[in-house]
């Protein structure tokens, strides 16, 4: 209840603001909440989900424009800390060393959980080994283990390969940072550009092993996402030998059984109360949140009901 008055207060006080026209120092009218055109760049991983948000939004709010550029999570923030674009949409929060660029300018921006997602590897469909792990899975991302019968000694598979969707994403630094925790990552790890090259190449490549935003393949009600899905096949995570593994699906990221979550942020530098107020708010509420639902993510703001999850 509490949240749910919360972001009706936002809501309305994002209405109110954009009933009066505001303007820079050259007289020129600037964004609103609910009006005007601001860019914003967002981690690819998620160009899913704010592909939609953005469509309703725009939709709702026929005098905004909300012009998204996907790139990777070090480019955002780069161009953040730039001050070349004033709202980014990514996988972590700035750290206290980011943020100085902005407090010492006597500000902080507000950065707004949206949802959580996780970090999904993915598989040929040839490779009838699905389940790792999590010892088995970092042994593999570190490089000490490069061969797939080193995993399973009738396996006809050759040498492993990695595959990750941009050298400066959001997915290989969690990797880096939250499952190798300052082990080098393996030499047999590349780096292509976006998600969807990472499934093609996956879908083509008996060996190799792709490690992709989980948002890529989460709507399962999505033509593409079954396209992909039939392309490809998604490995499921087990504590121990033995034990039950877990996809990256909605149920599981809110039990814990998957043990690679994430949470996406926004970030809105705008000091004042812009168009990034209005999206922020509009992705943090009731609508937003039930996007993110939809999607197969799992909401950061509100309540879920839990379903069985599909297993591939």
């Amino acid at each position: 209840m509490q949240r749910s008055v919360f972001f009706c207060t936002l809501l309305s006080a994002c209405c109110l603001f954009s009933c009066g026209e505001q303007k820079d120092k050259s007289g020129k009218v600037v964004d609103t909440p609910t009006t005007g055109s601001i860019r914003i760049m967002v981690d690819e991983g998620y160009k899913p989900i704010i592909e939609s948000s953005i469509d309703v939004f725009d939709s709702i709010y026929r005098q905004a424009k909300i012009q998204p550029a996907y790139i990777s999570e070090g480019q955002a923030v780069d161009a953040l800390l730039r001050d070349s674009i004033q709202v980014i949409i990514i996988t972590r929060k700035l750290t206290d060393d980011e943020l100085k660029f902005f407090t010492q300018r006597g500000f902080t921006p507000p950065m707004t959980p949206i949802a959580h997602d996780a970090v999904a590897f993915i598989l040929n469909p040839a490779n009838k080994d699905t389940v790792f792990t999590i010892a088995q899975l970092h042994d593999i991302l570190a490089g000490k283990t490069t061969k797939w019968s080193q995993l399973n000694p009738k396996s006809a598979l050759g040498d492993m390969s990695l595959v990750f969707d941009n050298p400066l994403s959001g997915t290989l630094r969690y990797v880096k940072d939250s499952i190798l925790t300052g082990a080098p990552l393996s030499p047999k790890a590349s780096a292509l550009q976006t998600n969807a090259e990472v499934i093609a190449y996956v879908a083509k490549n008996k060996n190799a092993i792709g490690i992709i935003a989980a948002n890529w393949i989460s709507d399962t009600d999505d033509r593409g996402v079954q396209q992909f899905r039939r392309e490809i096949r998604i490995a499921d995570i087990a504590k121990t030998v033995g034990a039950e593994g877990y996809g990256p699906y909605q149920a599981y990221l809110a039990t814990g059984d998957y043990p690679y979550k994430r949470t996406m942020y926004i970030i809105n530098a705008q000091a004042r109360k812009g168009l990034g107020l209005g999206f922020a708010s509009f992705l943090a509420g009731d609508q937003g949140q039930r996007i993110v639902l939809k999607d197969g993510l799992l909401p950061a703001q509100a309540p879920t009901r839990l379903i069985k999850a599909s297993r591939d």
